[in-house]
């Protein structure tokens, strides 16, 4: 996140961008707190105007709003905000009069624009720049460093989370910020006074996920467990109607983790250390097991069938179901 401001005084322009929304929708209620500190008197101060995600910003933001807004004095003085949300189409299409703007900015009001891009290679960044304003940049981290921004949700919550919890906690709901953050929450207050987030909460709170059920499924054919990877399968069958639509990607998934698991071990990796790579946490038995019964090649076989069934189904020459059906059978039989 950059900042673009070293005065104490209030910004005459604020920039919000980047693709974590929200992360950008928090700060934006932060910099309306701090600029308006007396809520009861923001709505006399407050002007918000929002283009829509779609909207074209000559018809859904006027120009000339935003700017009388801006040079109008806020009741009983102080300081007024003027904040535009999803202005990308309105930057756009007004760049121009917000240069000349932000070259003789208001002296008692603050312009937030909340956008998703606003590159550095403008004249209209070097002119918020120069008007002494701020420019923040909320980018969403990267899948290696969920792990971290996790741990930095939790700091704030007034808890630790466990690096396994963490983990699975990120294998059962994905990395999107705004979601890990609501479960992250979620998990604050289950835990209460404990303050100390392990994998057993995320199992009782989060519970299995489609995800969850597929990996389960796999795991079982990768065993050669024949009988118990097609029971899971009906079941996940019969619970999630949704399955048969997202099973090919939850499988390739499994399938890619487990070609990085051999190799790890190709590179010298003991069972012990990869496990935790591929989320199968003190399964090292299983995991060396599951290698051993299926070599790389094997296994990139696999994959080659999945998309070969993919094609198929989206074509209408093969059921999902009974094209899963037959490769867990292939992937649980012995070697030939």
């Amino acid at each position: 996140m950059a900042r673009k401001t070293t005065s104490s005084a209030p910004p005459p322009i604020v920039v919000l961008f980047g693709d974590d929304d929200a992360k950008r929708a928090k700060e934006l209620d932060a910099w309306i707190a701090r600029l308006l500190p007396d809520e009861a008197g923001r709505g006399l101060a407050l002007s918000t105007y929002d283009t829509g995600p779609r909207g074209a910003a000559e018809e859904a933001v006027s120009l000339g709003g935003v700017f009388t807004d801006l040079i109008t004095p806020a009741f009983m003085g102080g300081r007024r905000v003027v904040v535009v949300r999803s202005a990308d189409a309105f930057i756009s299409a007004h760049r121009e009069r917000l240069e000349a703007y932000a070259n003789r900015p208001s002296p008692f009001a603050t312009l937030v624009l909340e956008c998703r891009s606003f590159p550095r290679n403008t004249r209209l960044y070097e002119a918020v720049q120069k008007a002494g304003g701020e420019i923040q940049d909320f980018k969403k981290p990267k899948e290696y460093q969920a792990a971290s921004t996790l741990g930095a949700i939790a700091q704030e919550l007034g808890c630790r989370i466990a690096p396994e919890a963490a983990a699975r906690l990120i294998e059962l709901v994905g990395h999107e910020t705004e979601i890990l953050t609501r479960e992250v929450e979620k998990l604050a207050l289950y835990v209460g006074d404990r303050r100390a987030i392990t994998p057993d909460d995320v199992a009782a709170l989060v519970g299995q996920t489609r995800e969850e059920k597929i990996f389960a499924v796999m795991d079982a054919a990768g065993l050669g467990q024949t009988a118990r990877a097609l029971q899971l399968w009906e079941q996940t069958l019969a619970s999630d109607p949704e399955a048969p639509f997202k099973v090919v990607g939850g499988i390739a998934y499994v399938l890619r983790r487990w070609l990085a698991a051999h190799e790890l071990l190709a590179q010298g990796w003991s069972p012990a250390q990869i496990a935790p790579k591929v989320m199968m946490w003190r399964r090292e038995a299983e995991l060396a097991a599951l290698l051993a019964r299926l070599p790389a090649p094997r296994v990139r076989a696999a994959l080659a069938a999945l998309a070969r069934l993919d094609t198929q189904a989206k074509s209408g020459l093969r059921s999902i179901e009974r094209g899963v059906e037959l490769l867990l059978v292939r992937l649980a039989a012995p070697a030939a």
